[in-house]
């Protein structure tokens, strides 16, 4: 389970300084993108974990959520306008909300002995922690290398959850 969103949590860090850096909106308006990623997921969290729970699959159910996480990360790149950014705000919010909450249930799917459930989700969200750590410093460091431009970070990001998209499907 390479980084499940956690990867992705560079547009969480980075949204707002991108409006108010590139865009130049006002700070104020700015911060309500990150309310609305995060306000967004709440439903979309409880309706994909019982989709999840009844009739896909915790796994299968998350597979296409980091997908789309990675899709909407490249296509970032093609945002210009205040408009164009809470429309991405939006459906980022969704579907990187939905990939987080189905990593709790994916895990303990995919193993067969009860008594070590712990000890695995453990073990995953160890390898998983790598991403929140250093994902968004690399993506602050290409960032400042390219004099302000988000593309090699968004291309970065956006890349990285397509490999852990790959390694779900490997799962």
């Amino acid at each position: 389970m390479l980084c499940n969103g956690h990867t992705g949590h560079f547009a969480f860090f980075y949204n707002q300084v991108y409006a108010t850096e590139v865009l130049e909106i006002y700070e104020e308006s700015g911060a309500t993108l990150i309310i609305i990623i995060n306000a967004l997921g709440i439903p979309v969290r409880a309706l994909l974990g019982y989709l999840a729970d009844r009739y896909i699959g915790p796994l299968n159910c998350l597979i296409p959520c980091v997908a789309l996480c990675g899709i909407l990360i490249f296509s970032w790149a093609a945002v210009h306008t205040t408009v164009e950014l809470y429309v991405f705000a939006v459906f980022y919010g969704l579907a990187s909300a939905a990939a987080m909450a189905l990593f709790v249930g994916t895990v303990p799917s995919l193993t067969k002995d009860l008594d070590k459930i712990g000890t695995r989700v453990g073990m995953a969200l160890t390898i998983m922690s790598f991403g929140p750590l250093t994902g968004p410093s690399v993506a602050g460091t290409l960032i400042a290398r390219t004099g302000g431009e988000y593309l090699a970070a968004q291309i970065w990001v956006g890349a990285a959850l397509i490999v852990a998209v790959l390694a779900l499907v490997g799962a």
